[in-house]
């Protein structure tokens, strides 16, 4: 049996892994859907497929998460109808069904992989052994996913950066305010649907993680990508300010 982290033996650091992994299989399997989705908001069909192929990849990852969960014992809850997977891909769906493409792709991409970088980043990082390298692996896999949305949102900016700035800025309010308030030292919106028993965010001090600091490094690797875009700083800082804490 592979071990996740040397401290599983207590009963704290054995709910927090578990509640980490089930937040982690449970927002691959909302990229897997939603990746399918984008795919049929494209015309050009290497687009096209290239999105199909993310979306298996995103299959991969769940699929991969969900193999060590089983094998170390953990109690995972995977729970596509929480409060805050469901917000998200509610939104995802919105623009998906007006066909538009630049806003799902902001979203998946953009948005939802700063988040996923970030956070197994710090989550390899404190878990290490099997889980930590599991963890930091698909964090490098999924910034190919980040780097592959930015040239195509530089070109969307060329053609009309007023018209551009404006509907990310709108996405952004749409969808990270969700994030955001998911991420908050307590759910803002009350209980995720996916975490055992209580928060586990009280609790991820016992696998060496801090919510807070967590947040911090997902919203600042989420502001470069939006620098690297081409969003004007003045603009961005104060979009990522009015999120709710």
């Amino acid at each position: 049996m592979k071990t996740a982290t040397p401290s599983l033996t207590t009963s704290e650091t054995f709910s927090v892994v578990s509640d980490l992994f089930s937040q982690a299989i449970t927002g691959e399997l909302i990229g897997m859907s939603n990746f399918a989705s984008l795919a049929e908001t494209i015309d050009d069909y290497e687009e096209k497929m290239e999105a199909v192929e993310h979306a298996d990849s995103e299959r991969s990852h769940a699929e991969g998460f969900l193999h060590f969960a089983k094998e170390a014992g953990l109690q995972v809850n995977i729970n596509l109808e929480g409060e805050y997977w469901r917000s998200v891909r509610e939104q995802f769906l919105a623009y998906a069904g007006k066909r538009d493409f630049i806003a799902c792709l902001f979203i998946q991409e953009v948005i939802l992989e700063s988040f996923a970088v970030s956070m197994y980043t710090d989550v390899g990082d404190a878990l290490g052994g099997e889980a930590g390298k599991l963890f930091r692996s698909i964090a490098e896999e999924e910034k190919e996913h980040l780097d592959h949305s930015t040239e195509i949102l530089r070109e969307e900016l060329r053609k009309d950066a007023t018209a551009f700035v404006d509907k990310i800025e709108e996405v952004h309010f749409n969808c990270m305010t969700i994030l955001a308030q998911f991420s908050a030292t307590t759910d803002l919106r009350g209980h995720c649907g996916v975490c055992h028993g209580s928060c586990m965010k009280a609790d991820l001090h016992h696998v060496g993680l801090d919510s807070a600091t967590m947040r911090g490094n997902a919203l600042a690797l989420y502001a470069r990508a939006l620098d690297n875009i081409g969003i004007p700083g003045e603009k961005s800082m104060v979009w990522i300010a009015q999120l709710p804490a």
